[in-house]
Protein backbone atom coordinates (compact mmCIF):
# COMPACT_ATOMS: atom_id res chain seq x y z
CA UNK A 1 0.00 0.00 0.00
CA UNK A 2 2.52 2.18 1.13
CA UNK A 3 4.76 1.57 -2.14
CA UNK A 4 1.36 2.18 -4.20
CA UNK A 5 0.99 5.48 -2.50
CA UNK A 6 4.49 6.43 -3.38
CA UNK A 7 4.06 5.76 -6.76
CA UNK A 8 1.01 7.77 -7.35
CA UNK A 9 3.39 10.76 -5.65
CA UNK A 10 6.07 10.54 -7.20
CA UNK A 11 4.16 9.92 -10.78
CA UNK A 12 1.84 13.13 -9.68
CA UNK A 13 5.46 15.06 -9.65
CA UNK A 14 6.73 13.78 -12.72
CA UNK A 15 3.32 15.00 -14.52
CA UNK A 16 4.14 18.55 -13.07
CA UNK A 17 7.18 18.74 -13.99
CA UNK A 18 5.88 17.56 -17.69
CA UNK A 19 3.57 20.16 -17.53
CA UNK A 20 5.95 22.79 -16.47
CA UNK A 21 8.38 21.90 -19.29
CA UNK A 22 5.68 21.59 -21.89
CA UNK A 23 2.11 22.90 -21.00
CA UNK A 24 2.56 26.46 -23.05
CA UNK A 25 2.27 29.50 -21.17
CA UNK A 26 3.32 32.95 -22.95
CA UNK A 27 6.57 33.80 -21.41
CA UNK A 28 8.54 36.94 -22.25
CA UNK A 29 12.08 34.59 -22.13
CA UNK A 30 10.68 31.32 -22.69
CA UNK A 31 9.17 31.61 -25.89
CA UNK A 32 10.23 28.36 -27.66
CA UNK A 33 8.75 26.29 -25.41
CA UNK A 34 5.68 26.40 -27.72
CA UNK A 35 7.37 25.68 -30.67
CA UNK A 36 9.06 22.62 -29.35
CA UNK A 37 5.93 21.24 -27.59
CA UNK A 38 3.88 21.50 -30.66
CA UNK A 39 7.76 19.76 -32.56
CA UNK A 40 7.27 16.83 -30.08
CA UNK A 41 3.28 16.14 -29.27
CA UNK A 42 1.37 17.51 -31.84
CA UNK A 43 0.98 14.79 -33.81
CA UNK A 44 0.58 12.56 -31.28
CA UNK A 45 -1.90 14.14 -30.16
CA UNK A 46 -4.14 14.18 -33.42
CA UNK A 47 -3.12 10.31 -33.69
CA UNK A 48 -4.69 9.95 -29.98
CA UNK A 49 -7.61 12.30 -30.83
CA UNK A 50 -8.39 10.66 -33.73
CA UNK A 51 -8.08 6.64 -32.15
CA UNK A 52 -10.92 8.35 -30.00
CA UNK A 53 -14.87 8.47 -31.48
CA UNK A 54 -16.65 11.76 -30.94
CA UNK A 55 -13.45 13.92 -30.21
CA UNK A 56 -13.30 16.45 -32.96
CA UNK A 57 -10.15 18.62 -33.26
CA UNK A 58 -10.70 21.56 -35.48
CA UNK A 59 -7.46 23.39 -34.63
CA UNK A 60 -4.26 21.68 -33.98
CA UNK A 61 -2.80 24.95 -32.20
CA UNK A 62 -2.02 23.71 -28.46
CA UNK A 63 -3.85 26.47 -27.08
CA UNK A 64 -6.35 27.46 -23.66
CA UNK A 65 -9.33 24.48 -23.13
CA UNK A 66 -8.79 23.64 -26.41
CA UNK A 67 -8.90 19.78 -27.29
CA UNK A 68 -5.75 19.69 -28.25
CA UNK A 69 -4.96 20.92 -24.70
CA UNK A 70 -6.81 18.37 -23.17
CA UNK A 71 -5.34 15.88 -24.74
CA UNK A 72 -1.87 17.10 -24.37
CA UNK A 73 -2.80 16.69 -20.58
CA UNK A 74 -3.75 13.04 -21.21
CA UNK A 75 -0.40 12.27 -23.11
CA UNK A 76 1.58 13.81 -20.33
CA UNK A 77 -0.50 11.93 -17.51
CA UNK A 78 0.32 8.80 -19.65
CA UNK A 79 4.45 9.49 -20.02
CA UNK A 80 4.79 10.28 -16.11
CA UNK A 81 3.39 7.16 -15.36
CA UNK A 82 5.30 5.20 -17.99
CA UNK A 83 8.48 7.51 -17.12
CA UNK A 84 7.98 6.96 -13.44
CA UNK A 85 7.62 3.06 -14.24
CA UNK A 86 10.81 2.99 -16.26
CA UNK A 87 12.66 4.98 -12.97
CA UNK A 88 11.80 2.23 -10.45
CA UNK A 89 14.69 -0.30 -12.37
CA UNK A 90 17.18 1.77 -12.46
CA UNK A 91 19.98 2.37 -9.12
CA UNK A 92 20.11 6.35 -10.03
CA UNK A 93 16.64 6.91 -8.79
CA UNK A 94 17.13 3.81 -6.19
CA UNK A 95 19.63 5.69 -4.35
CA UNK A 96 18.75 9.47 -5.03
CA UNK A 97 14.62 9.11 -4.92
CA UNK A 98 14.43 11.52 -2.28
CA UNK A 99 16.91 13.93 -3.49
CA UNK A 100 15.31 13.70 -6.94
CA UNK A 101 11.65 14.17 -5.77
CA UNK A 102 12.95 17.55 -3.30
CA UNK A 103 14.45 18.94 -6.88
CA UNK A 104 11.14 18.00 -8.50
CA UNK A 105 9.44 19.51 -5.64
CA UNK A 106 11.75 22.99 -6.26
CA UNK A 107 10.97 22.98 -9.64
CA UNK A 108 7.31 23.34 -9.29
CA UNK A 109 7.47 25.59 -6.22
CA UNK A 110 9.54 28.30 -8.24
CA UNK A 111 7.22 27.73 -11.32
CA UNK A 112 4.20 28.30 -8.77
CA UNK A 113 5.76 31.50 -7.59
CA UNK A 114 6.53 32.50 -11.31
CA UNK A 115 2.81 32.33 -12.68
CA UNK A 116 0.93 33.77 -9.88
CA UNK A 117 3.34 36.92 -9.51
CA UNK A 118 3.12 37.08 -13.29
CA UNK A 119 -0.98 36.59 -12.59
CA UNK A 120 -0.58 38.90 -9.78
CA UNK A 121 0.96 41.62 -11.10
CA UNK A 122 -1.26 41.80 -14.13
CA UNK A 123 -3.40 42.64 -11.77
CA UNK A 124 -2.30 44.91 -9.65
CA UNK A 125 -1.21 46.68 -12.32
CA UNK A 126 -4.85 46.60 -14.55
CA UNK A 127 -3.74 44.78 -17.16
CA UNK A 128 -5.23 41.73 -17.17
CA UNK A 129 -8.93 42.73 -16.06
CA UNK A 130 -8.72 46.52 -17.97
CA UNK A 131 -11.23 48.97 -18.19
CA UNK A 132 -14.05 47.90 -20.19
CA UNK A 133 -14.59 49.23 -23.51
CA UNK A 134 -16.51 51.88 -24.84
CA UNK A 135 -18.41 48.84 -27.30
CA UNK A 136 -19.07 47.00 -23.97
CA UNK A 137 -20.30 49.52 -21.88
CA UNK A 138 -22.98 49.87 -24.93
CA UNK A 139 -23.64 46.36 -25.24
CA UNK A 140 -27.27 46.03 -23.26
CA UNK A 141 -26.43 43.51 -20.23
CA UNK A 142 -28.43 40.52 -21.42
CA UNK A 143 -26.00 40.43 -24.60
CA UNK A 144 -22.97 40.05 -23.07
CA UNK A 145 -21.82 36.29 -22.29
CA UNK A 146 -20.52 35.82 -19.17
CA UNK A 147 -16.49 35.88 -18.98
CA UNK A 148 -17.02 39.22 -20.90
CA UNK A 149 -19.43 40.81 -18.06
CA UNK A 150 -16.86 39.28 -15.13
CA UNK A 151 -14.12 40.64 -16.65
CA UNK A 152 -15.63 44.07 -17.44
CA UNK A 153 -17.22 44.26 -13.97
CA UNK A 154 -13.60 43.29 -12.10
CA UNK A 155 -12.31 45.56 -14.54
CA UNK A 156 -14.67 48.91 -13.43
CA UNK A 157 -12.57 48.57 -10.04
CA UNK A 158 -8.85 49.42 -9.50
CA UNK A 159 -8.31 48.67 -6.05
CA UNK A 160 -10.40 45.25 -5.85
CA UNK A 161 -7.67 44.46 -8.52
CA UNK A 162 -4.99 45.40 -6.27
CA UNK A 163 -6.48 44.08 -3.48
CA UNK A 164 -6.68 40.50 -5.73
CA UNK A 165 -3.39 40.91 -7.14
CA UNK A 166 -2.05 41.09 -3.69
CA UNK A 167 -3.58 37.73 -2.59
CA UNK A 168 -1.43 36.24 -5.53
CA UNK A 169 1.49 38.19 -5.25
CA UNK A 170 2.00 37.87 -1.31
CA UNK A 171 1.69 33.84 -1.42
CA UNK A 172 4.13 33.78 -4.92
CA UNK A 173 6.58 35.95 -3.12
CA UNK A 174 6.54 33.03 0.17
CA UNK A 175 6.58 30.37 -1.54
CA UNK A 176 10.22 31.79 -2.72
CA UNK A 177 12.12 31.29 0.78
CA UNK A 178 11.83 27.51 2.55
CA UNK A 179 10.62 29.01 6.06
CA UNK A 180 7.36 30.34 4.26
CA UNK A 181 6.97 28.06 1.94
CA UNK A 182 4.41 25.82 3.26
CA UNK A 183 2.20 28.81 4.58
CA UNK A 184 2.59 30.26 1.04
CA UNK A 185 1.05 26.73 -0.65
CA UNK A 186 -1.65 26.57 1.63
CA UNK A 187 -2.65 30.79 1.39
CA UNK A 188 -2.27 29.44 -2.44
CA UNK A 189 -4.23 26.40 -2.54
CA UNK A 190 -7.47 29.10 -1.27
CA UNK A 191 -6.79 31.69 -4.09
CA UNK A 192 -6.58 28.80 -6.76
CA UNK A 193 -9.78 27.12 -5.80
CA UNK A 194 -11.45 30.29 -5.69
CA UNK A 195 -9.69 31.39 -9.30
CA UNK A 196 -10.97 27.64 -10.91
CA UNK A 197 -14.27 28.19 -9.24
CA UNK A 198 -14.59 31.41 -10.76
CA UNK A 199 -13.28 30.06 -14.70
CA UNK A 200 -16.25 27.23 -14.49
CA UNK A 201 -18.71 29.88 -13.50
CA UNK A 202 -18.14 32.63 -15.77
CA UNK A 203 -16.84 30.21 -18.53
CA UNK A 204 -13.49 31.54 -18.76
CA UNK A 205 -11.14 29.49 -21.10
CA UNK A 206 -8.66 28.93 -18.77
CA UNK A 207 -10.12 25.93 -17.03
CA UNK A 208 -7.75 23.20 -17.20
CA UNK A 209 -5.00 26.08 -16.94
CA UNK A 210 -6.19 26.44 -13.25
CA UNK A 211 -6.98 22.61 -12.74
CA UNK A 212 -3.36 22.53 -13.52
CA UNK A 213 -2.04 25.28 -11.11
CA UNK A 214 -4.52 23.98 -8.42
CA UNK A 215 -3.49 20.30 -8.54
CA UNK A 216 0.73 20.98 -8.15
CA UNK A 217 -0.14 23.53 -5.41
CA UNK A 218 -1.65 20.29 -3.72
CA UNK A 219 0.70 17.75 -4.30
CA UNK A 220 3.32 20.11 -3.00
CA UNK A 221 1.10 20.40 0.38
CA UNK A 222 0.32 16.42 0.58
CA UNK A 223 3.60 15.86 2.80
CA UNK A 224 2.71 18.41 4.80
CA UNK A 225 -1.23 16.97 5.36
CA UNK A 226 -0.28 14.84 8.52
CA UNK A 227 0.88 17.85 10.55
CA UNK A 228 -2.29 19.56 9.63
CA UNK A 229 -4.74 17.30 10.64
CA UNK A 230 -3.06 16.54 13.93
CA UNK A 231 -2.94 20.26 14.82
CA UNK A 232 -6.57 21.20 13.33
CA UNK A 233 -8.70 18.14 14.06
CA UNK A 234 -6.54 16.46 16.99
CA UNK A 235 -5.21 19.59 18.59
CA UNK A 236 -2.16 18.63 18.89
CA UNK A 237 1.03 21.05 19.30
CA UNK A 238 2.71 20.63 16.10
CA UNK A 239 5.10 22.81 14.22
CA UNK A 240 5.25 22.45 10.63
CA UNK A 241 8.25 20.91 8.55
CA UNK A 242 10.78 22.82 6.72
CA UNK A 243 10.03 21.95 2.46
CA UNK A 244 12.80 20.65 2.30
CA UNK A 245 14.82 18.84 5.28
CA UNK A 246 18.20 19.06 3.27
CA UNK A 247 20.20 21.23 1.02
CA UNK A 248 20.74 19.83 -1.71
CA UNK A 249 23.94 21.32 -2.47
CA UNK A 250 26.50 22.03 0.46
CA UNK A 251 28.24 25.01 -0.92
CA UNK A 252 26.37 28.36 0.49
CA UNK A 253 28.10 30.39 -2.77
CA UNK A 254 26.82 27.89 -5.19
CA UNK A 255 23.35 27.39 -3.46
CA UNK A 256 22.59 31.24 -3.48
CA UNK A 257 24.20 31.94 -6.26
CA UNK A 258 21.42 29.41 -8.71
CA UNK A 259 18.77 30.67 -5.82
CA UNK A 260 19.71 34.20 -7.64
CA UNK A 261 19.70 33.60 -10.73
CA UNK A 262 15.68 31.61 -10.69
CA UNK A 263 14.87 34.57 -8.36
CA UNK A 264 16.33 37.19 -10.63
CA UNK A 265 14.49 35.69 -13.62
CA UNK A 266 11.04 34.95 -11.76
CA UNK A 267 10.96 38.68 -11.08
CA UNK A 268 12.32 39.70 -14.65
CA UNK A 269 9.55 37.86 -16.06
CA UNK A 270 6.56 39.37 -13.95
CA UNK A 271 7.86 42.70 -13.41
CA UNK A 272 10.00 44.21 -16.16
CA UNK A 273 7.67 44.65 -19.07
CA UNK A 274 5.57 47.39 -16.52
CA UNK A 275 9.37 48.68 -15.66
CA UNK A 276 10.12 48.64 -19.22
CA UNK A 277 7.21 50.44 -20.17
CA UNK A 278 6.67 52.29 -16.90
CA UNK A 279 2.72 51.68 -17.04
CA UNK A 280 1.58 50.67 -13.26
CA UNK A 281 -2.12 51.61 -14.18
CA UNK A 282 -3.56 50.58 -17.38
CA UNK A 283 -6.86 52.61 -17.16
CA UNK A 284 -4.46 55.70 -17.80
CA UNK A 285 -2.72 54.20 -20.79
CA UNK A 286 -3.05 57.16 -23.54
CA UNK A 287 -5.56 55.03 -26.33
CA UNK A 288 -5.09 55.26 -30.07
CA UNK A 289 -6.34 58.34 -32.05
CA UNK A 290 -9.97 58.68 -31.88
CA UNK A 291 -10.99 56.16 -29.60
CA UNK A 292 -13.91 56.00 -28.09
CA UNK A 293 -18.03 55.49 -28.99
CA UNK A 294 -19.71 57.73 -31.52
CA UNK A 295 -23.54 58.20 -31.49
CA UNK A 296 -24.91 58.48 -35.73
CA UNK A 297 -26.42 61.96 -35.88
CA UNK A 298 -26.81 62.11 -39.23
CA UNK A 299 -26.07 60.61 -42.99
CA UNK A 300 -26.25 61.10 -46.62
CA UNK A 301 -28.09 60.69 -49.19
CA UNK A 302 -31.42 61.07 -47.05
CA UNK A 303 -32.81 57.41 -45.87
CA UNK A 304 -29.29 55.49 -46.16
CA UNK A 305 -28.88 55.66 -41.96
CA UNK A 306 -31.94 53.43 -42.20
CA UNK A 307 -31.03 50.70 -44.92
CA UNK A 308 -27.76 50.69 -42.87
CA UNK A 309 -29.22 50.05 -39.49
CA UNK A 310 -26.71 51.57 -37.90
CA UNK A 311 -26.94 53.14 -34.63
CA UNK A 312 -23.53 53.44 -33.50
CA UNK A 313 -19.69 52.88 -33.97
CA UNK A 314 -16.67 52.32 -31.63
CA UNK A 315 -12.90 52.76 -32.99
CA UNK A 316 -11.52 49.49 -29.90
CA UNK A 317 -8.12 50.34 -28.03
CA UNK A 318 -6.63 47.20 -30.08
CA UNK A 319 -7.44 48.39 -33.31
CA UNK A 320 -10.84 47.13 -34.46
CA UNK A 321 -13.22 49.34 -35.59
CA UNK A 322 -16.99 48.30 -34.76
CA UNK A 323 -20.33 49.21 -35.98
CA UNK A 324 -23.53 48.47 -33.44
CA UNK A 325 -27.19 47.95 -35.23
CA UNK A 326 -30.36 48.52 -34.26
CA UNK A 327 -30.55 45.18 -32.50
CA UNK A 328 -27.81 45.82 -30.74
CA UNK A 329 -25.74 43.26 -32.30
CA UNK A 330 -22.14 44.04 -33.31
CA UNK A 331 -19.78 44.14 -36.32
CA UNK A 332 -15.88 44.20 -36.35
CA UNK A 333 -13.27 44.49 -38.22
CA UNK A 334 -9.77 45.19 -37.85
CA UNK A 335 -8.50 48.39 -38.48
CA UNK A 336 -5.97 50.28 -39.38
CA UNK A 337 -5.93 54.21 -39.68
CA UNK A 338 -3.75 55.46 -42.13
CA UNK A 339 -3.38 59.81 -43.12
CA UNK A 340 -7.43 60.59 -43.71
CA UNK A 341 -8.28 57.01 -44.31
CA UNK A 342 -9.19 54.15 -42.28
CA UNK A 343 -8.57 50.87 -43.36
CA UNK A 344 -11.25 48.14 -42.27
CA UNK A 345 -10.67 44.71 -43.01
CA UNK A 346 -13.08 41.94 -42.38
CA UNK A 347 -13.12 38.08 -41.28
CA UNK A 348 -12.68 36.62 -45.28
CA UNK A 349 -9.71 39.25 -45.58
CA UNK A 350 -11.42 41.86 -47.53
CA UNK A 351 -10.67 45.60 -47.30
CA UNK A 352 -13.48 48.24 -47.14
CA UNK A 353 -11.80 51.98 -47.57
CA UNK A 354 -13.10 55.15 -45.77
CA UNK A 355 -12.84 58.33 -45.45
CA UNK A 356 -12.34 60.16 -42.08
CA UNK A 357 -12.57 63.74 -40.96
CA UNK A 358 -12.43 64.10 -37.00
CA UNK A 359 -13.38 67.67 -35.34
CA UNK A 360 -11.87 67.79 -31.76
CA UNK A 361 -13.22 70.98 -30.90
CA UNK A 362 -17.06 69.12 -31.74
CA UNK A 363 -16.14 66.03 -31.03
CA UNK A 364 -17.31 64.47 -34.00
CA UNK A 365 -16.57 62.16 -36.35
CA UNK A 366 -17.17 61.74 -40.11
CA UNK A 367 -16.78 59.00 -42.11
CA UNK A 368 -17.45 58.48 -45.49
CA UNK A 369 -17.55 55.45 -48.10
CA UNK A 370 -16.55 56.58 -52.10
CA UNK A 371 -17.50 52.96 -52.99
CA UNK A 372 -20.99 53.07 -51.48
CA UNK A 373 -21.77 56.59 -51.50
CA UNK A 374 -22.92 57.31 -48.13
CA UNK A 375 -21.82 59.32 -45.93
CA UNK A 376 -22.27 58.86 -41.66
CA UNK A 377 -21.49 61.68 -38.61
CA UNK A 378 -20.83 60.56 -35.67
CA UNK A 379 -20.83 62.27 -32.26
CA UNK A 380 -18.42 61.12 -29.46
CA UNK A 381 -20.03 60.35 -26.15
CA UNK A 382 -18.14 60.30 -22.74
CA UNK A 383 -18.18 57.02 -21.80
CA UNK A 384 -15.94 57.85 -18.90
CA UNK A 385 -19.22 59.60 -17.22
CA UNK A 386 -21.38 56.30 -17.52
CA UNK A 387 -22.32 55.03 -13.78
CA UNK A 388 -19.86 52.22 -13.83
CA UNK A 389 -16.94 54.00 -14.59
CA UNK A 390 -17.46 56.18 -12.01
CA UNK A 391 -15.07 55.98 -8.46
CA UNK A 392 -18.51 55.88 -6.23
CA UNK A 393 -18.35 54.60 -2.88
CA UNK A 394 -20.78 54.62 0.44
CA UNK A 395 -20.42 53.74 3.63
CA UNK A 396 -24.01 53.67 4.22
CA UNK A 397 -27.04 52.84 2.54
CA UNK A 398 -28.11 56.69 3.55
CA UNK A 399 -25.00 58.45 0.67
CA UNK A 400 -26.76 55.55 -1.88
CA UNK A 401 -29.89 57.90 -2.99
CA UNK A 402 -28.15 61.04 -2.94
Amino acid sequence: MRKSIAFLYSSLLIFGVLGVVFIPFSFRNWSFQSDITRFLFEDIILEVANSFDGIKVSNPEISSDSTTFYMLFLVLILLAVFLNSILQFLRLWKNNQQKIITVFQLVLAYYLALIMLKYGFDKIFKAQFYLPEPNTLFTPLGMLDKDILYWSTIGSSHSYNVFIGLLEVIPAFMLLFKKTRILGLFILSGVLLNVLFVNLGFDISVKLFSTFLLLITLILLVPSLKNVIQFFVLNKMISLPYFTKENLINSKVIRFSIKGIIVLFIISESLFPYIQTGNYNDDKVPRISMHGAYEILKSQPDGILENLNIKRFFIHRQGYFIFQYEDDSMEDFHLEIQQNKLILTNYDEEEIELEYSYSDASKTLEIKSKELGWTIHGKELNWRELPLMQPLFHWTVDGISE
